[in-house]
C-alpha cells in the first residue's frame, strides 16, 4: 500500500491504479460475500422456526434462533476478516477476553438464562399449573428466559429464577387431570367405627363432583392418645380440589351432629394431691 502513495507522489497515475485493482478487487469480493453470507444467514434462521418452533415452546424457538443467528454471524465475521488478509488470532484473544469478563460479570443471569432453556424443554410445568417449590407456591403465569413468574392464592406475584428452579425439587399440583383427596378424621373411642365409616360413604354418595370410577377408602390409621385417627380417601377432578375438600369437612362436621358422634380434642387431667 505504501508504494501505492509513492506512485500517486509521483503522478504515476496508472501504477497506483493498477497497484489498488487487487485490493478493490478483494474488497468487492468482501461485499458480495458479505451480502450473501447474510442472506444465507437469514434463510437458515427461517429454517429453523420452521422446523423447531411446532416441537418447541414459542420462547425456546427463539432462543435457539437467536443463538443460531449470533454464531453464524461470527462466523462470516471471520471469514471476512481471514480472505482480507488481516491476523485473526488477535481477533480471537480480543473476544475470548472479552467473552470471559462477559461471562464473569453476568454468571448468575446466564445460569438463570440456562435454566429457563431447561426448563421449556423439559417442561416439568407450564404456564397455568399450579406448583410447589419449597416454602412458595402458585399459579404458573409466565416462563421467561431467566425467570418464573407465579401468582400465589392471594393474588401476590413471586418471581423465581430459573437457575435455583430447574435444579429444585418442585411439584406440579395440576400436572394430572384428577387428584386424591387425602382427608383425616378423628373420632371417640366409644364411637363404632364401621357406623362412622357408613356415615362417610353416605356423604360421597351424596356428591357428583366425587367420581365414581375410582375407589373411595375409609380405614383405620392409628390409635391415638385422643382419638382413633380414620383416613378418608376420594378422587376429584383436579379443578374441584378445594371446593371438595372444604365442603366435605363441613359435611362431616354436621354429620357427626346429626348421628351423635363425637370429633375429640386434646384433653388434660389435672388431679391434686392433698398433703394432710
Amino acid at each position: 500500500m505504501s508504494q501505492f502513495f509513492l506512485d500517486l507522489a509521483d503522478g504515476d497515475f496508472g501504477s497506483a491504479m493498477a497497484r489498488l485493482a487487487p485490493y478493490i478487487f478483494k474488497v468487492s469480493v468482501a461485499i458480495l460475500i458479505l451480502y450473501f453470507g447474510r442472506k444465507l444467514i437469514k434463510w437458515i434462521r427461517r429454517f429453523i422456526v420452521r422446523s423447531v418452533t411446532p416441537r418447541l415452546e414459542p420462547a425456546v424457538a427463539g432462543f435457539i434462533q437467536s443463538v443460531a443467528g449470533v454464531l453464524l454471524n461470527l462466523v462470516l465475521i471471520f471469514a471476512l476478516v481471514e480472505y482480507l488478509g488481516f491476523p485473526t488470532a488477535s481477533l480471537v484473544t480480543v473476544l475470548g477476553s472479552a467473552g470471559l469478563a462477559i461471562g464473569l460479570a453476568l454468571q448468575g443471569s446466564l445460569s438463570n438464562l440456562a435454566g429457563g432453556v431447561l426448563l421449556l424443554v423439559n417442561k416439568p410445568f407450564t404456564i397455568g399449573d399450579y406448583i410447589v417449590v419449597g416454602a412458595m407456591e402458585g399459579t404458573v403465569k409466565n416462563i421467561g428466559a431467566c425467570y418464573t413468574k407465579l401468582v400465589t392464592p392471594d393474588n401476590k406475584m413471586v418471581v423465581l429464577p430459573n437457575g435455583s428452579l430447574s435444579n429444585s425439587n418442585l411439584t406440579n399440583v395440576s400436572a394430572e387431570p384428577e387428584r386424591r383427596v387425602d382427608m383425616i378424621v378423628p373420632i371417640s373411642y366409644e364411637d363404632d367405627i364401621r357406623s362412622v365409616r357408613n356415615l362417610l360413604l353416605s356423604l360421597v354418595d351424596e356428591r357428583k363432583d366425587i367420581l365414581s370410577n375410582k375407589p373411595v377408602e375409609v380405614f383405620t390409621k392409628e390409635f391415638g392418645p385422643d382419638s382413633i385417627n380414620l383416613v378418608f380417601r376420594f378422587w376429584v377432578k383436579k379443578e374441584d380440589y378445594w371446593t371438595c375438600f372444604f365442603e366435605m369437612q363441613e359435611a362431616i362436621r354436621y354429620g357427626f351432629l346429626e348421628r351423635g358422634f363425637t370429633i375429640p380434642y386434646h384433653q388434660i387431667d389435672v388431679s391434686i394431691k392433698k398433703n394432710d
